[in-house]
């Protein structure tokens, strides 16, 4: 019997928990809040992980509009770093990972200057250098934030953990499989071919 929309929808919200892709932090910024579902006995927020998927859905929307040579995915969090290559391998987008050299946005002297059109960041406050150029330079933004990120100059909010080990890999494979339905390039061979683990930190990078 073949799968229905509403099973794979339950299958990969019930993953994405597994994943702890819902777990915030025990801050919460007030325009986070209507990403919040509640509050653990920990004090630990949690987010509503339907919003995660629909906004990663808007986002894979809008990278699909530009061209991948255009659209920069920048992180400089460990978890991030290999979910971003990857990403940028199925994609065919621009990673920047690790420290990102100043001006690579807005100093077109610089011999590796970059004129993005859109710009998807991990975390705003981890890669706050690529939002603040993106500003600058007037790119569109994308970012992942956890309930206690700022959003200024953040044009699509991505509500979600996005400093944990399982959750930034799961959330970078699931957004390359959109971005590819979203291009029409997503036959069931290249589905099958791009897999959670890809996108992993290896255990050693980061003990």
């Amino acid at each position: 019997m073949a799968t229905t929309p509403e099973q794979k929808e339950a299958e990969l919200l019930e993953l994405f928990v597994r994943n702890a892709v819902h777990v915030g932090s025990r801050i919460k910024v007030k325009h986070m809040e209507p990403f919040v579902f509640r509050m653990r006995p920990d004090g630990v927020y949690l987010i509503d992980i339907k919003k995660t998927v629909e906004r990663l859905n808007i986002a894979a929307r809008m990278i699909s509009f530009f061209p991948p040579e255009k659209v920069v995915v920048v992180s400089t969090h460990v978890y991030g770093i290999k979910a971003v290559e990857k990403f940028c391998e199925v994609t065919g987008c621009i990673p920047i990972v690790g420290k990102m050299k100043a001006g690579l946005f807005t100093n077109r002297t610089l011999k590796n200057y970059i004129e993005p059109s859109l710009v998807v960041v991990s975390d705003p406050r981890y890669d706050s250098q690529a939002v603040d150029e993106a500003a600058i330079a007037r790119i569109p933004v994308i970012a992942m934030c956890s309930t206690d990120n700022t959003c200024a100059n953040v044009d699509l909010v991505i509500p979600m953990n996005n400093r944990g080990k399982t959750s930034l890999p799961y959330a970078f494979w699931y957004l390359a499989k959109m971005v590819l339905s979203e291009r029409g390039q997503l036959t069931p061979e290249v589905e099958a071919g791009i897999r959670p683990e890809d996108f992993m930190t290896e255990p050693a990078l980061h003990q």
